[in-house]
């Protein structure tokens, strides 16, 4: 894809960019998290079609980028509570076992759950349409709007990362 050269994006971005990456930081969990809200607030100002009726950029940007957040808090529940959901429906495909293995089952769950918290939501999102729903690299590119090339660093950084937080568990 090529990449869009927008004067009026480029001089927010540099006017702007380190105060937003500050307001971002103050709201959510991870700089990781902080710094894909303010990409996504540039994709969204890119979008815009008459930039010359935007009277304070500044403010403009800081709008898109509090409107992210919320975005984000949802979709991290809604990631969260699919989570939660897969787990509790592999729970109840797993024959009878013994109560220490059900406990050890549900400590991995919970250790599960709290790894993939600690991943960005794009790299959550890789994971689960890969692993989960079976997804190949163009579908999981398609379906989230990011390049199959992102999506094997994704995948690949998402698995080194719960490989290292898990070892020794099981």
């Amino acid at each position: 894809m090529k990449r869009a050269e927008d004067p009026f994006v480029a001089e927010v971005a540099a006017r702007y960019g380190e105060d937003l990456l500050r307001f971002l930081l103050r709201r959510v969990a991870t700089a990781a998290d902080a710094r894909d809200i303010a990409q996504e607030a540039y994709v969204r100002l890119l979008r815009v079609g008459r930039k010359d009726l935007i009277e304070n950029p500044q403010a403009y940007l800081y709008r898109i980028a509090a409107n992210l957040i919320g975005e984000f808090g949802l979709k991290r529940s809604a990631d969260a509570a699919g989570l939660k959901r897969w787990a509790e429906e592999r729970a109840e495909s797993i024959d009878p076992i013994g109560v220490d293995r059900a406990a050890d089952a549900l400590v991995l769950g919970r250790k599960m759950s709290t790894v993939f918290d600690e991943l960005t939501p794009k790299c959550r999102a890789v994971l689960i349409l890969h692993r989960r729903d079976g997804l190949t690299y163009d579908e999981i590119a398609a379906h989230i709007g990011i390049s199959s090339r992102m999506v094997k660093k994704y995948l690949s950084i998402g698995l080194r990362h719960c490989r290292e937080r898990l070892r020794g568990i099981e």
